[in-house]
């Protein structure tokens, strides 16, 4: 029987794994057998997973550089992290395509390289884009001219409500808004969508509460989720823009660790865009199963406003499609957005976390308003599973007659008597 392979980050073969692997630039990969080579244990591609498993967290080996000799990311023990692992291969330039699959012979590291290579060999960057000339002085302009608009009492109290490290101005929501559709007005040559994102990344990087608020603000206006589709659709991005779009969305989230960014971004700019390109919703189903909670909620709220707008008479029925020449009716959708939600929730019904089960019965909640018998239904089959917080919020707007018949089942089946019951 073989020994189990080591844990400890500090034995000498690990060591050996990471000063190889701490020599892949950005932009490259290298297999576990390619590591385990040149680390000196040719045949040894497991222990190089091994010793990467054993890394702390707060390493900066560029432990994602590592892939498997199919181009994939390797499946990991804790669900979620091969969206993680994608997410920063992205931002390093590093193309994935629809099977999840690098390109080796584009993207493996070549130990020969020179070093003044220091890009990949072909595709653009997903890193910030090189900052316009007079960036800097943007951002200063920017918080030269909120900063008097804000209230030192608000300030202080957002501060506290949010329990946050960050700076705060003491503007308002309505003022915010305000300033940003400003800005874009007068600004019309810096409203590309690569300037925006590099003024958006430059705002974010200051520990401003305000400043994050208002790139948020900005990219809205810029790309706002209007009541009229074919207005919305002129205004969103599309194709490899709406890619990169999403990507800058991703990014600002993994650095919000908070509702006030996260809900925004999740709502009024990820769910317009999905609604409009379906084959970004792959990137949501990563998400779903991120390690980051506050990824998973913005998975959830980014079907919220594709939900409102998607309409079917009966749960898992196809909505009526139009008539062929020969006259026969040809099946309509389904619901996609729903069943994407349904599976979301379903998977996370379990969770502990206080915004992951309001966010699932926010969702709910909105969905009762136009079609009740989903909500209705999701809930009743899944009663033993849902938590209070989630039933409560989720059931506001259902019918009286089927509110107070859940809540009763649910207030049976959590009573001493039903437990014995069970228990004989």
């Amino acid at each position: 029987m073989k020994p189990p392979p080591p844990s400890d980050s500090r034995h000498p073969s690990y060591r050996r794994i990471y000063a190889v692997v701490a020599a892949i630039p950005a932009g490259r990969v290298a297999t576990y057998g390619q590591i385990a080579a040149l680390a000196g244990l040719p045949g040894h591609a497991r222990q190089v997973g091994y010793a990467l498993h054993a890394l702390p967290e707060e390493s900066a080996v560029p432990w994602q550089r590592v892939i498997n000799a199919r181009g994939e990311i390797s499946l990991r023990a804790h669900a979620g992290y091969e969206g993680y692992q994608r997410f920063l291969l992205e931002e390093e330039g590093v193309e994935l395509d629809r099977a999840g699959r690098v390109d080796l012979d584009r993207f493996r590291w070549d130990p020969g390289e020179l070093p003044r290579r220091r890009r990949p060999a072909a595709g653009p960057r997903r890193q910030a884009p090189p900052a316009p000339a007079g960036l800097d002085a943007q951002v200063e302009a920017i918080a030269a001219a909120l900063r008097p608009l804000g209230s030192r009492r608000r300030a202080v109290g957002e501060k506290a409500y949010l329990k946050s490290d960050l700076e705060f101005f003491g503007l308002d929501v309505p003022t915010l808004r305000r300033q940003a559709r400003a800005w874009l007005r007068a600004h019309p040559r810096n409203a590309s969508p690569r300037d925006l994102e590099a003024l958006v990344r430059a705002l974010w990087q200051r520990p401003v509460h305000d400043l994050r608020a208002f790139s948020v603000e900005i990219l809205i206006a810029r790309y706002p989720a209007t009541t009229t589709r074919a207005a919305e659709a002129a205004a969103l991005p599309t194709g490899r823009a709406a890619r990169q779009a999403l990507a800058l969305y991703e990014w600002m989230l993994r650095r919000s660790g908070s509702w006030a960014y996260v809900d925004a971004i999740a709502v009024q700019l990820v769910g317009p865009l999905v609604e409009r390109e379906e084959r970004l919703a792959a990137r949501l189903d990563r998400w779903s199963a991120d390690p980051d909670f506050w990824l998973r909620r913005a998975a959830l709220l980014a079907l919220l406003l594709p939900l409102r707008r998607e309409r079917l008479p009966l749960s898992g029925a196809r909505v009526p499609g139009p008539r062929d020449p020969s006259g026969a009716r040809v099946p309509g959708p389904r619901l996609a957005h729903w069943e994407r939600f349904a599976g979301y929730a379903d998977s996370m019904l379990g969770e502990r976390e206080f915004f992951i089960r309001k966010a699932i019965g926010w969702v709910l909640r909105e969905t009762g308003k136009r079609q009740p018998q989903l909500v209705r239904e999701f809930l009743a089959s899944r009663l033993d599973r849902v938590s209070e917080l989630t039933l409560r919020e989720a059931v506001k707007h259902l019918p009286a007659a089927d509110r107070e018949r859940l809540l009763a089942r649910r207030a049976a089946r959590s009573s001493p008597l039903h437990h014995n019951q069970i228990r004989s």
